[in-house]
């Protein structure tokens, strides 16, 4: 038989493949056949990972007027064999015989549809591959685990599904989950399946309009249910063994935890360690998962090179009015730098935790223009804080192997890193006593507290709480006999927040902080305009700057850089709404109680500038002027007293 031959999609229009019957080991039979995805079809659409890329397995298209063969990889192989029904023809999209993967135009138009053809599909299934290391137990064990529980995906907490149960074992986040060591190998070998390390399986689950089916072997379960249990097992004390079991866990949690519709600079964020053999799609892989207006008019286009899409990505991001920077994802590494230092390589892992929900720009959105070969070189607006007058390094040198990320040392160890770190601070007296541990911990947990957000999230621990035990763990006087699972959650956060950064010290005495390790003396640190953490920057002997990467500073994390510090008792919080089912700003006056959601150190807007009523005020105030659109927005939702004129004309000093 002869090899097949594609013939060309019409416009609007999907391939579906058709499996024959058969019994499991017979010879595969497919159709392929044209469909109008606008016709609404029913289909399965598979998420599987190609493994090698040999094309050594058959099977045999019998569309057209003689029977055809087509290539694929083992892995399909194996999936297509468990898929197919013993009676009945099913129909199936899976993109490795779907599309034409030789046919570089159609592999654009697909794959910026692939958002709409999993969002289609009646089911999507997720094929692990075949039974092995005792997946069919792990399978079972974990919808156990799901079924006894319920779970608040706001705010993460967990509850019991029946109020009459009265066996605690589940519940008991202090200690590991009430399974055999055999079966907690099991579901660490089902966690450690390549299909968890795939780029493309985030939007192939996250958009799905039902939950998937989880197969393995002959094993299924909900994805619903599965991602109950991984969030269950990561607020639980891991087992003993495997050693390396909350590591493996945590590559998959992100997956199992993101909702669909985050910012760009988020997802580019959590799926920094998932795999895929094309750079390029570290941005179109991610796109169908973000915000309309966070995909910037992106395109997939693979006639473009890995540099190009990265350049384009971060111009149309400067430009754009109603996305904060992506900037922050820029972390400056020992060697050579393949592109500008203002444009994030994503093709490699940010060794550094993203610093979240920092506001060191306000409202305000970047200011932008481009110079240079290549156009190569980024303008933007800001303000010159202040520069780093110290470094201290917080993890020895042995820590900082990227292969140990996630191999992380003995919580003894972390502890007398911290204790270190303490003793340097307080003997550098840039802090008067009494706000010397509440400052520190602010800094080494990047201000990530549960009463920051409202529901409290648990995912992240007790402001008082975390400081009365700080004090204890790092006071050298103090017995410590032995690490609570408390004492782990809190020395784990440290690591994490410590792990490729250094602590430093600036010119302004009372602002200290974290920043990239890579970091100098006399490196400047700016809030700029649009760029919600600070930005360490390199001076360079032609009167530019490189950008070594974000850091935490405190007093400057909420735009006390443009604005100076919130008034007495206000703080600014993320709130949940559970209308649009997101997360807002809003500012809180403690004293009192009450909310806004605009910042209270703003005066009176400027002239001809008023906010508009619109359906979503209670979560963000849009502005419009009266006499002209501002910079081609007729309503602007960046706050108009953040604008460069408006900043100078409050005595900012912007550069």
């Amino acid at each position: 038989m002869s090899d097949y031959s594609y013939t060309p999609l019409e416009d609007q229009h999907i391939r579906l493949l058709e499996l024959r019957a058969g019994a499991r080991g017979t010879v595969l039979h497919i159709d392929l056949i044209p469909t109008d995805l606008r016709l609404h079809p029913s289909y399965h659409a598979l998420s599987y990972t190609w493994g090698s890329s040999t094309l050594d397995h058959e099977v045999v298209i019998d569309s057209g007027a003689s029977p055809e063969v087509l290539h694929i990889t083992r892995n399909l192989y194996t999936a297509l064999q468990h898929l197919r029904y013993a009676a009945t023809p099913r129909r199936l999209w899976i993109d490795a015989i779907c599309i034409n993967q030789r046919d570089t135009g159609e592999r654009n138009r697909q794959v910026a549809r692939m958002d709409d053809i999993y969002q289609s599909a009646e089911k999507v299934i997720i094929w692990l591959g075949p039974e092995e290391d005792g997946s069919s137990r792990a399978i079972g064990a974990l919808d156990q685990l799901a079924s006894k529980l319920n779970v608040d995906w706001v705010g993460h907490g967990i509850t019991a599904a029946l109020p009459q149960d009265t066996n605690t074992d589940w519940l008991d986040l202090g200690k590991p989950a009430p399974f055999t060591g055999d079966v907690y190998q099991s579901i660490y070998c089902l966690f450690k399946r390549s299909w968890f390390g795939r780029l493309w399986i985030w939007q192939e689950v996250l958009v799905a309009t039902d939950a998937p089916e989880v197969s393995c072997g002959d094993s299924t379960m909900t994805w619903t249910s599965f991602a109950k249990a991984v969030l269950a097992l990561g607020y639980r004390t891991p087992p003993p063994v495997p050693e390396d079991f909350s590591e493996v866990l945590f590559r998959i949690w992100p997956l199992c935890t993101t909702r669909h519709g985050h910012r760009l600079r988020e997802m580019l964020y959590e799926t920094r360690f998932a795999q895929c053999s094309d750079q390029r799609d570290r941005v179109y892989g991610i796109l169908s998962l973000v915000e309309e207006h966070e995909r910037l008019g992106i395109k997939p286009d693979y006639n473009k090179s890995v540099r190009d899409v990265y350049h384009d990505v971060m111009v149309r991001n400067s430009f754009s009015k109603e996305v904060r920077s992506l900037l922050s994802c820029c972390e400056l590494r020992d060697g050579t730098q393949a592109m500008a230092s203002w444009i994030p390589d994503w093709s490699v892992p940010r060794r550094c935790t993203d610093i979240w929900e920092s506001r060191a720009c306000g409202q305000s959105s970047t200011q932008a223009r481009l110079s240079g070969d290549g156009n190569n070189v980024l303008h933007l607006v800001g303000v010159r804080a202040t520069h780093v007058t110290r470094r201290f390094e917080i993890l020895p040198d042995t820590w900082a192997n990227p292969d140990l990320r996630h191999h992380r040392p003995s919580m003894w160890a972390i502890r007398g890193a911290m204790e270190k770190l303490v003793t340097a601070v307080q003997e550098a007296q840039l802090l008067p006593h009494v706000q010397q541990a509440e400052v520190i911990c602010r800094v080494l947990f990047l201000n990530q507290f549960s009463e920051r957000w409202e529901p409290k999230h648990e995912r992240f621990p007790r402001f008082q709480a975390t400081i009365k035990r700080f004090i204890e763990l790092t006071d050298p006087e103090h017995e410590i006999s032995d690490i609570s699972a408390h004492d782990t959650e809190l020395l784990d956060n440290f690591y994490s927040s410590a792990y490729g950064r250094a602590f430093i010290f600036t010119a302004n005495t009372n602002m200290i902080g974290l920043a990239l390790d890579t970091c100098r003396e006399n490196d400047c640190i700016a809030s700029l305009l649009g760029c919600e953490s600070p930005m360490v920057l390199r001076p360079t002997a032609d009167g530019y700057y490189t950008v070594v990467g974000e850091c935490y500073v405190h007093g400057l994390m909420e735009g006390e850089g443009f604005l100076g510090p919130l008034p007495a008792h206000w703080e600014r919080i993320v709130r949940y709404d559970e209308g649009t089912g997101s997360w807002y700003d809003v500012y809180v006056e403690r004293k009192r109680g009450t909310y806004q959601v605009e910042d209270p150190r703003l005066g009176p807007l400027p002239k001809d500038w008023y906010r508009e009523e619109h359906p979503k005020q209670h979560l963000h105030t849009s502005y419009r002027h009266r006499t002209k659109n501002i910079e081609g927005f007729t309503s602007y939702s960046r706050d108009p007293r953040m604008l460069p004129e408006s900043l100078r004309e409050r005595g900012v000093e912007l550069q």
